[in-house]
């Protein structure tokens, strides 16, 4: 029984992300944020599920199943598993996506978003063009990723808290969203900060430590998908 859980959780990176788009589905809001989550949603699913059934193709004996399907994975003469380029690329993808949705919900910070994100995109490129290899998991980009987004939320609450015809944050669907991000990122920023060190240095504890990303992940999923219900339906 521990080892079938076990197995539903590694997953979770793919499963969690139908609980939102099974609500949007059901409910199909139509409000100006919504756009943004829901292709946030259709990319995670799809970085998600080559991570996942790569890495576990290894374990449950399909590998040359996953070879076959992902061959340009991989890569260099000995061959190795580089499915780790899509967490820099969703990370990439993550920050834009955000900062559109912010953008839609905080507008008085249009400028302030814009000029973040495009001094992510500048740290994005000199990173990977001069710095580390864009196969492998960077530690620095997701921290950057998840520093700046705490930011977006923390800007997004201090306006909200500011605004006396707001009864309470929680009366707005898409402040879900944003609690749920909140929590994200404050949880993971020292996780994908030092990540790549403590692989090098324990990859058992590198592989439970995830485990605490994998169950934000999933809070966040579950928090967006609040939002897609609260949200207004189409007249």
């Amino acid at each position: 029984m521990g080892k079938i859980l076990k197995e539903i959780f590694d997953w979770s990176e793919v499963w969690a992300v139908l609980i939102p788009l099974t609500i949007y589905l059901i409910k199909r809001p139509k409000a100006p944020w919504v756009k943004p989550m829901l292709i946030y949603l259709l990319i995670a699913f799809f970085f998600n599920s080559i991570i996942d059934f790569t890495w576990k193709s290894r374990h449950l004996g399909y590998e040359d199943l996953s070879k076959r399907v992902f061959w340009w994975l991989y890569l260099g003469e000995e061959k190795r598993l580089y499915n780790t380029i899509f967490y820099n690329l969703f990370s990439f993808a993550r920050v834009a996506i955000f900062t559109w949705f912010f953008l839609k919900i905080n507008s008085p910070y249009k400028k302030f978003y814009t000029i973040t994100l495009l001094l992510f995109i500048l740290f994005y490129i000199i990173n990977f063009g001069l710095f580390q290899n864009i196969l492998v998991f960077s530690s620095r980009v997701l921290a950057f990723d998840a520093g700046l987004l705490l930011v977006f939320c923390l800007s997004y609450f201090y306006r909200i808290n500011l605004d006396d015809n707001i009864a309470s944050p929680i009366a707005l669907p898409q402040s879900w969203v944003v609690t749920g991000l909140t929590l994200y990122t404050a949880i993971n920023f020292f996780i994908f900060f030092f990540f790549s060190y403590i692989t090098d240095a324990n990859k058992q504890y590198a592989k439970d430590i995830w485990n605490v990303h994998n169950f934000s992940f999933i809070l966040l999923k579950v928090f967006i998908a609040i939002s897609f219900w609260k949200a207004k339906k189409p007249k």
